[in-house]
């Protein structure tokens, strides 16, 4: 498998033309069918580093934030290394820009190939709490949304889901975008990535 920096780098910052026939795709079928409502999309910046952090409770949380972002911005994404394994999957996945990530170690090229990401002026997709929720309520947020915030100085947008964990019953999904944050504590001290991430899903939470 290619490494996650020259995923990382083939896709650059703009969408692939997998990416855009998805969209399309995909776009069509969220408003149709489960009948899309985004809010708050001013909050994102059009351009510059940036995070998007949101809730993850089911498995179309990150096509239902690539469709809400519309065209305002190329999103990419961080996705556990057996996805990228899967016949078909793997491919789409690599094709319109994911970043595969070992959870089992800690995966420093992954990590590196998401900083060169947003420092270079991209857009990624960012699950603080480091998985799927299993019943529908968000757990603790990890450090590494602190940490890749603190390496980038990138503005982070929290997002909310909502009735994804409804999906694929038809029903009304919304995308709450709230006010962007940034990292202040202190270069070296993980607490205060932690504190941040924290912070982070605190306003996830009430959005």
């Amino acid at each position: 498998m290619r490494s996650p920096r020259a995923i990382a780098e083939e896709s650059a910052y703009r969408p692939t033309l997998v990416l855009a026939a998805a969209h399309v795709v995909v776009g069509a079928l969220a408003r149709g069918v489960w009948r899309l409502t985004v809010r708050g999309l001013r909050n994102v910046p059009a351009d510059g580093p940036l995070i998007v952090a949101s809730n993850h409770v089911s498995l179309s949380d990150g096509p239902m934030l690539t469709v809400a972002l519309g065209g305002r911005r190329c999103l990419r994404f961080l996705g556990k290394v057996e996805l990228f394994r899967v016949p078909v999957l793997g491919w789409f996945l690599k094709a319109v820009g994911g970043i595969p990530v070992d959870r089992g170690r800690g995966d420093v090229p992954a990590l590196r190939a998401a900083v060169d990401v947003v420092r270079g002026g991209g857009c990624l997709g960012l699950f603080p709490e480091g998985t799927r929720s299993k019943d529908g309520r968000s757990g603790a947020a990890k450090a590494g949304l602190g940490f890749l915030a603190r390496e980038t100085r990138a503005w982070v947008v929290p997002a909310k889901l909502v009735n994804t964990d409804r999906f694929p019953a038809p029903c009304r999904i919304e995308v709450r975008f709230g006010a962007p944050m940034r990292f202040e504590g202190a270069p070296k001290d993980r607490q205060a990535c932690l504190d941040f991430a924290g912070a982070v899903m605190e306003r996830v939470r009430s959005l």
